[in-house]
């Protein structure tokens, strides 16, 4: 069974999210040196990323997700500069040289955003954002509280509960 070719004719997609397989440049003589470094190289980023997911799916600690994601950003890195260096002897097309710039750039804001200080996400230790009245700085009216001797406010403009004319 063989892979078939990506929407509009792109070249099949790998294993993972950020591994495009170029098209054989060699001919019917097989590939050519460079192909073969090129694939170690994707290989090697595949493993990396697999072990990112994993540490992200595990919820490890944030010292250790920096550290995945940073050998994945590194990883990515190396395939991105030597597709972009060997695109015009290897035969890889233009389209997969952008790819992995793009997703070298990606991963490395993830990596940053993995070794940053501070909330990672949503949570308890994440705060929303303040209320009106806190940006503001006052405080909430009482109404019919205790502070107010249990009746409701009775200023010229409420008339939420009645008129003030009418009391």
């Amino acid at each position: 069974m063989t892979a078939a070719p990506g929407p509009m004719g792109a070249a099949p997609m790998g294993a993972g999210p950020m591994t495009p397989v170029p098209p054989q440049a060699g001919g019917p003589g097989g590939s050519p040196p460079c192909m073969d470094e090129f694939t170690k190289l994707q290989a090697e980023t595949d493993k990396r990323g697999k072990a990112a997911k994993a540490g992200v799916e595990k919820k490890v600690p944030r010292e250790e997700l920096c550290k995945l994601f940073t050998s994945f950003a590194g990883a990515i890195g190396s395939w991105a500069k030597f597709a972009h260096d060997k695109a015009p002897t290897c035969g890889i097309p233009p389209k997969i040289v952008e790819q992995l710039k793009i997703g070298s750039v990606n991963i490395g804001k993830t990596a940053k955003q993995a070794c940053a200080a501070g909330p990672m996400g949503p949570g308890p230790a994440a705060a929303g954002p303040p209320s009106l009245s806190e940006a503001l700085g006052t405080t909430r009216s009482p109404v019919g509280s205790a502070a107010s001797g249990g009746k409701p406010s009775t200023g010229t403009f409420n008339t939420l509960t009645g008129t003030s004319i009418a009391r």
